[in-house]
């Protein structure tokens, strides 16, 4: 009994530890030795170790995670559970086990959310984008779009199906990030593996498209969204698993991703989901302008907007308002200011990172003048 309330107490020292070094350890010490240095080697060694399941592993741990639940009531002993004097024993083992999930959490991955800003880091300022200035983004990101579907498909109404779809997919888009993370200055390491959950739904229907599960170590996409959507989530979670917490940083990074990619439908896909939040920022603020436009567009580019409403209205959320509220609230307590809102900052990253891009080219126009 006293080696078991010691292991116990072991997990529950653990956990607190992991909290203090997360809440009190500055960020370039965090970014210089856990996300540029530790949490590379342990990058490598989940990619190493288990990478090469043919699952998702996340099916494994939850499989596993019940085997213990069931053996611990099978082994509980129910006849003196309910005593008063065995109320401490309950909260240690409570304590202990939700020590050991923080432990894990943090060790594994989550101290990367400690890590020096991305914008701070890039020096990318992120400014609110005057309204004509979003229109004219929205006008120029749409005529790319349309020139890629044409690659994609020319002349095709309908819209684009996993015909479409590369059949090595996760290699070609985990290349990409990788690429992109480079470009940027950030070090990867490892291969994350980017996996379709079924059952379809799983994930739409709780107001989310994909998840990283650190105690796995892999990137995880709903098997329902429509195949446009895909790449792009699967980028973004990718990104997770390369050490990016921040939900509008993982979507910048897999629209550069889905940018650099040398297939087409990637690119084209990746447009796709950038143009819908720069659309969706510009509708917020001039509606009807914004439908007058959309009338206009190609018969196959409606085809494929449409197609992915239709899927996604096909997995009606399940408590959409605790969800919002719940993960609002972690992603705050993890440093997110921005909470949900987070996602939604691609479009200021992009104009962020296009100006600094200009303003490099400028520069060395000037030099070589």
């Amino acid at each position: 009994m006293k080696g078991t309330s010691l292991g116990k107490w072991i997990w529950v020292l653990l956990g607190g530890l992991s909290l203090i070094i997360r809440y009190t350890l500055s960020a370039p010490t965090i970014e210089q030795y856990y996300s540029r240095g530790l949490f590379l080697w342990i990058r490598r060694i989940i990619d190493t170790g288990l990478g090469w399941f043919p699952f998702p592993l996340i099916y494994l741990f939850f499989f596993l995670l019940i085997v213990w639940l069931i053996k611990s009531i099978v082994q509980t002993n129910w006849s003196n559970f309910f005593q008063w004097n065995r109320v401490g024993q309950h909260l240690l083992s409570i304590t202990a086990f939700l020590g050991g999930v923080a432990f894990f959490f943090f060790f594994l991955w989550g101290f990367n959310y400690g890590r020096i800003p991305f914008t701070q880091q890039l020096s990318l300022k992120l400014e609110p984008i005057p309204i004509d200035t979003l229109k004219e983004k929205l006008n120029y990101k749409t005529e790319e779009l349309l020139i890629l579907r044409e690659q994609v498909a020319a002349q095709r109404t309908a819209a684009l199906d996993t015909a479409f779809q590369p059949i090595n997919m996760e290699q070609l888009i985990r290349q990409s990030v990788v690429q992109s993370l480079k470009e940027v200055g950030y070090p990867t390491a490892g291969k994350v593996r980017g996996r379709k959950l079924k059952p379809k739904g799983i994930f739409l229907r709780f107001s989310s498209a994909g998840l990283y599960w650190p105690f796995v170590g892999e990137g995880n996409i709903d098997s329902g969204l429509h195949v446009l959507q895909q790449p792009f989530t699967m980028a973004h979670e990718i990104a997770h698993g390369y050490g990016i917490t921040n939900e509008g940083i993982c979507n910048f990074i897999a629209y550069l991703a889905c940018q650099k990619s040398n297939d087409s439908f990637i690119q084209y896909a990746g447009a796709v989901s950038y143009w819908r939040y720069l659309a969706g920022a510009y509708q917020q603020h001039r509606q009807e302008e914004y439908w007058s436009f959309r009338e206009q567009l190609p018969k196959g580019f409606l085809a494929d907007m449409d197609a992915i409403n239709t899927t996604l209205r096909q997995y009606p959320d399940i408590m959409p308002r605790f969800r919002n509220f719940a993960y609002d609230k972690y992603l705050k307590s993890q440093g997110i200011s921005e909470g949900l809102q987070s996602y939604s900052q691609i479009v200021m990253l992009v104009e962020a990172w296009e100006k600094k891009e200009r303003d490099k080219e400028s520069a060395n126009v000037r030099n070589l003048n």
